[in-house]
């Protein structure tokens, strides 16, 4: 054993001064070869004698440090740390190690150039603090603090990431077994140092920088501004990108909940620390935590069992506790009840700029409320407002968190406590946040009562509200209104009363959907959607009855008409949805007619011509709405004619009047066809008008006239005849669609023979048989046309006239054989048309009775 440790240091010594850098090296290489091959088991006498060689050799291995060669550097790094670790700790050679390095790596400037040999430095000394402070000899540390801060410093702040991370291990290290008091000095310029990590590139340098920090903030001042500091440092990496970052900021909460000695006068700060990555995104993160934090609460509780014990007798959980969610230990739950101070810090956080501080800010208060229960009803008014904020976000997961916050709380916070409060903030405050906030809380809590509920629909049913033109505000409140329906089923209340409430509910319900109508929202809303059938099934009434019963309050409600106002203004668009959404009924008819004669005389053009577009659509449907007896439904009919479409058919001079006109016989057709046998009653009427709208320069207008024109029925030949020949000559249109709708016209023209006398009769059908003849030659003049539809619509009106005139079909067919060029096509036709058939001459005979009556 004494052989081979056997050193020639005089020898060693002449080597080691040696300028041939290739004897250094091998002297130094050798020196550590022979310190290494030393077994673990040496007897005292031979670590004596190695402690010998040291003594004579430390001097000139030392001086190597500034060899001008970086080889011999390396090696007499190595070959002093395998001395270090045979030999028993002495503070003399702790001394000149430390002095050494603080010569070569604890200067201001950067005397070691080499990255490599900086990190054998800070290994060294790293070695140092673990052999020497087993051994109960880390008191000798304390004359070598200021040497090893300011290597620790300099190791910290350079430029290789491998050197930082090793001086982060080693300041951990001398901190797990550091005496405060004699640490203490060096905590704030250690504590500077690492702040500069915290913002490195690599994620792994700013793991080890928060574990260094976590570490010394247990030997920091607690006094000073120090504690303040780093936790403004730190709390930026809770919303750092690597997870293995966040965790550690966690691990650094937990150990100063442990241990730091002034605990309990920063829990409002240390918290969010390990609060923030329970809702961390990665379940790594949470996983790692979880465990730490349940042992932080039973510390806790065991420090305070005697007031928590007679807590936990009542604690138990809400009523509607949020499922999948594990509800925190009292421990845990107490250790944030007495730090709800820092909600003034996060909700202030949730207004910031940044996306991700909002969404760190709204994380962090829904673990507060999680702990905090009911306890945090007293701050309810005050975190309010930041919340519903939040819920209104652009960014969608900063939205997505607030209504998270906003459902937990309506479960946890007592609700007869922040109802009060919840209602203030809507009724002061017509935005969408607040109504967001609001009903997520009302929905996922368990209180509401009668009085509650119609407050609320009342307040909604205000302008402020229901009247609103932001789509994200309306699908709230008939999701509002879905929620209303539901709490509704078990409210104590008569059934009086859920009339009362189910009424405002269909107002401000209706309202809704009409203006979302008219903005041509294509989004469904499903709440929404339900909410009339479900009214419908309560009151044992079908959706129709319902707006029969109804919908005249909601046609109050539209106001603000007697202004000059456009079609996108908030009441033409309210009443326009209206008309559209429950079209004409006869029960609020009357109100109807007064609402578009206020437009029709106060309000724009636009508004004007909109208004009555959506009358011409709901006319339509006429006959599925209006469900009276024949005499009381074509009694409304002709007093909507009369109020609303005859004053419009009249020529009058300008544009607006020109798209009044083609839109109030749009109305008309349109009420023809939804009820065709009111129509033929009351358009006799108005058959005055129709020549000039035939010949109106408005293709629309003439569109819609000649369709109109098929309706009237049952007038006499003076009253038929300006109609007939105004019909007759929209065979020369320039619109081939209007051709081929005045053709077929022409066949559906029958009058009724009123007179008295034979000769007068007599005489009517000379006047009538006229037409038909200049109808058949028309008609077969445009069976000529090479338009195919023309051609057609020819064909069927003559085949209809034919067969109610036989005699003077012969003797135009005479006639137009001798003057056309293709005798053969009109001789086909003429085939086509010939009346052979028994039911062609039934249908004759049924004509002619009717023409004789």
């Amino acid at each position: 054993m004494t052989a081979n440790i056997v050193m020639d240091t005089k020898l060693i010594c002449q080597q080691l001064e040696n300028s041939d850098r290739r004897v250094k090296t091998a002297a130094l290489a050798q020196l550590r070869e022979q310190c290494e091959s030393v077994p673990a088991g040496t007897g005292l006498r031979e670590v004596e004698q190695l402690a010998c060689y040291f003594d004579e050799l430390y001097l000139h291995l030392l001086k190597c440090y500034t060899d001008h060669f970086e080889a011999v550097r390396d090696h007499a790094v190595m070959a002093v740390n395998a001395f270090l670790e045979i030999l028993p700790p002495l503070d003399f050679h702790l001394t000149n190690v430390m002095a050494t390095l603080g010569e070569r790596m604890g200067q201001t400037e950067t005397v070691e150039p080499s990255e490599e040999i900086r990190l054998l430095y800070i290994t060294q000394m790293h070695l140092m603090v673990r052999l020497y402070v087993p051994m109960k000899t880390a008191g000798i540390f304390r004359e070598c603090y200021p040497l090893a801060t300011k290597v620790l410093i300099k190791s910290i702040k350079d430029a290789y990431p491998m050197v930082q991370r090793e001086g982060c291990a080693t300041l951990v290290s001398l901190s797990l077994v550091a005496d405060t008091a004699e640490l203490r000095p060096h905590t704030q310029a250690l504590a500077a140092a690492l702040y500069s990590m915290l913002n490195h590139k690599h994620a792994q340098a700013r793991v080890s920088a928060v574990e260094a920090l976590g570490r010394l903030s247990l030997h920091m001042d607690a006094s000073g501004d120090n504690m303040r500091r780093l936790f403004s440092e730190v709390s930026p990496l809770l919303m750092d990108s690597m997870p293995l970052v966040r965790r550690e900021c966690g691990q650094m909460g937990i150990l100063m909940l442990m241990e730091l000695l002034d605990r309990y006068s920063f829990f409002e700060r240390i918290l969010p620390l390990v609060l923030c990555c329970l809702k961390d995104d990665s379940p790594e993160v949470v996983n790692y935590i979880r465990p730490l934090w349940v042992k932080c609460g039973k510390q806790y509780y065991d420090e305070n069992e005697a007031e928590l014990s007679q807590q936990e007798i009542s604690d138990l959980p809400a009523e509607n506790y949020p499922k999948d969610v594990e509800r925190p230990t009292i421990g845990c739950r107490g250790l944030v009840q007495r730090s709800l101070r820092l909600l003034q810090l996060i909700t202030r956080e949730t207004g910031d700029w940044k996306d991700n501080v909002r969404l760190h800010s709204l994380k962090l208060l829904y673990q507060f409320v999680l702990h905090a229960e009911a306890a945090m009803t007293a701050k309810f008014f005050e975190i309010y407002p930041h919340v519903s904020l939040g819920c209104s976000d652009e960014d969608a997961a900063v939205s997505a968190e607030a209504k998270k916050v906003s459902d937990l709380m309506g479960r946890l916070l007592s609700y007869d406590s922040w109802i009060d409060h919840g209602f203030y903030g809507i009724e002061h405050h017509a935005k969408d946040s607040y109504l967001m906030c609001f009903y997520y809380m009302f929905k996922a809590s368990t209180g509401g009562t009668y009085e509650q509920l119609l407050c609320l629909v009342k307040l909604l049913r205000n302008s402020d509200y229901s009247h609103t033109l932001k789509p994200r505000f309306q699908m709230y409140i008939l999701r509002m209104m879905d929620t209303v329906m539901d709490k509704a089923c078990w409210v104590a209340a008569s059934q009086a009363e859920l009339e009362k409430l189910y009424e405002v509910v269909y107002v401000v319900y209706i309202k809704v959907v009409a203006l979302m109508h008219s903005l041509n929202m294509t989004m469904e809303f499903k709440e929404g959607k339900t909410v009339l059938e479900r009214i419908a099934e309560a009151e044992q009434k079908s959706v129709d009855e319902l707006h029969e019963s109804l919908f005249a309050m909601a046609l109050n409600d539209v106001n603000n008409l007697d202004a000059y106002i456009d079609e996108n203004a908030e009441p033409i668009l309210l009443l326009d949805g209206l008309i559209n959404i429950c079209n004409i009924r006869a029960a609020y008819m009357p109100e109807l007619i007064e609402k578009v004669k206020i437009v029709f005389a106060n309000c724009s053009d636009s508004a004007q011509v909109r208004i009555f577009s959506s009358l011409s659509v709901s006319s339509l449907l006429w006959s599925e709405t209006v469900k009276l007896e024949r005499e009381r439904s074509t009694q409304l009919w002709a007093n909507f004619v009369k109020d609303i479409v005859e004053p419009h058919l009249g020529w009058q001079a300008g544009a607006s009047a020109e798209a009044m006109r083609s839109m109030a016989m749009a109305t008309l057709c349109a009420l023809a066809q939804g009820a065709p046998e009111q129509a033929r009653e009351v358009l006799p009427s108005l058959v005055k008008h129709m020549p000039s709208l035939l010949e109106d320069r408005n293709i629309t207008t003439r569109h819609y006239a000649i369709k109109a024109v098929v309706f009237f029925q049952g007038l006499n030949v003076e009253q038929l005849k300006p109609l007939a020949y105004a019909t007759m000559q929209r065979m020369d249109d320039p619109s081939s669609e209007i051709r081929c709708l005045a053709a077929l016209a022409v066949g559906e023209l029958r009058p009724v023979y009123t007179s008295q006398s034979e000769e007068e009769i007599n005489h009517e059908r000379e006047v009538w048989e006229a037409f038909v003849q200049r109808s058949m030659d028309l008609l077969l003049l445009y069976h000529e046309s090479p338009e195919k539809d023309v051609q057609a619509a020819a064909e069927h009106t003559l085949k209809k006239l034919a067969t109610a005139n036989p005699k003077l079909w012969e003797d135009r067919y005479a006639r137009a054989i001798t003057m056309v060029r293709q005798k053969d096509r009109l001789a086909e036709l003429y085939e086509r048309l010939s009346i052979k058939d028994e039911d062609d001459n039934g249908s004759k005979l049924a004509i002619a009775k009717e023409e004789s009556n």
